[in-house]
């Protein structure tokens, strides 16, 4: 009979009793004249044996209320404390140790599963505002795309990817940084806000910090190689053909200022300025003349149509430069003989 039990509750947990062989099982634990029985080195061994950290889950919790309530059956409430409930609490804890890692591992599994990837691309003259799962906000620039995880995991970092040109306000989360992978360049942070200017077909990328902290890193080689960490009112340009990278002063109240339709250029070629007001004012620009390309300026046009901002160049030019609107193809011509 002993010998018998042994291999019943060795059975048990590993989970291979029927409902006969675990009600002779209970019945067994609820008799008080077993108390000496040999078959108690067992269960002293899975009680040394379990684990410190009791599980308290609601499984572990339920299944440690029915072996009680087998138990209760036979036997009066007086006896209800004997030695045996420590053993049978032992049993649950080890089996509902096992289930429990079992669920949490098919829990894992179900939510790394379930996690699919989101994207949103803008055209030309387009912007979106954009609520990331953590509830970060992002401002995405036009012909931009922006590629999130359908939720982020705590815990875990916040990856995401970049290509274009968007102001990011960060929900602060020390346990799970922000990480924006713009082609070669890596910018990580905790929370905070920060614009990120990052066109592949552009030589240059930047990223400028209004709050917080901002760590910059390139991974050109395959190696993350940290550039500099940036505070507010700085900007980090990268330059991807020379890998090099130089940080300036930047006023905060420009650094998000194109949300507001306030577009700042600070000694910008002609061209570079043309290709990013393409972007904003979803229009074209031909230019006829070579002689304008070394012409740079410095300019800031808030909510303007792009007729007055081409006026405006053009006094800029010492009226040098000339140009003609094509309104209903959106194309800008520009021709003239240099600038001022």
């Amino acid at each position: 009979m002993k010998e018998n039990i042994k291999i019943l509750f060795e059975y048990y947990l590993a989970g291979k009793t029927t409902p006969e062989q675990e009600k002779m099982l209970m019945e067994y634990l609820a008799d008080p004249e077993n108390a000496d029985s040999e078959f108690y080195g067992i269960m002293e061994s899975a009680w040394t044996a379990k684990t410190t950290e009791t599980d308290y889950s609601l499984t572990a919790v339920n299944g440690l209320t029915e072996i009680w309530e087998k138990v209760e059956k036979r036997r009066s409430k007086s006896r209800l404390f004997s030695p045996l409930l420590k053993y049978a609490a032992a049993v649950i804890v080890i089996i509902s140790a096992s289930l429990g890692w079992y669920l949490y591992r098919n829990v894992q599994q179900a939510t790394q599963t379930s996690i699919t990837f989101l994207s949103k691309t803008t055209q030309k003259g387009e912007r979106l505002k954009l609520i990331l799962p953590d509830s970060s906000v992002v401002y995405l620039g036009a012909e931009s795309r922006l590629t999130w995880p359908s939720r982020f995991v705590k815990g875990n970092l916040r990856n995401i990817q970049l290509e274009g040109e968007a102001f990011f306000e960060v929900k602060h989360d020390t346990t799970s940084p922000f990480i924006v992978q713009s082609g070669e360049m890596q910018t990580r942070v905790l929370g905070t806000s920060f614009n990120i200017y990052a066109y592949p077909e552009d030589e240059t990328f930047s990223v400028a910090v209004r709050t917080g902290k901002v760590g910059v890193s390139e991974n050109s080689t395959g190696k993350l190689r940290q550039l500099s960490l940036l505070t507010p009112g700085m900007k980090l340009s990268y330059h991807l053909k020379a890998h090099h990278y130089d940080i300036r002063n930047e006023r905060i109240s420009e650094i998000n200022a194109w949300i507001k339709n306030r577009f700042a250029f600070k000694d910008v070629s002609l061209a570079n300025m043309f290709q990013s007001l393409e972007r904003y004012y979803n229009v074209r620009f031909e230019l006829k003349t070579n002689k304008l390309n070394d012409c740079r300026y410095n300019a800031t046009f808030t909510s303007k149509s792009i007729s007055d901002i081409m006026e405006e160049i053009r006094i800029m030019s010492g009226k040098k430069m000339r140009y003609k609107i094509d309104n209903a193809n959106k194309i800008i011509t520009v021709w003239g003989e240099g600038c001022q």
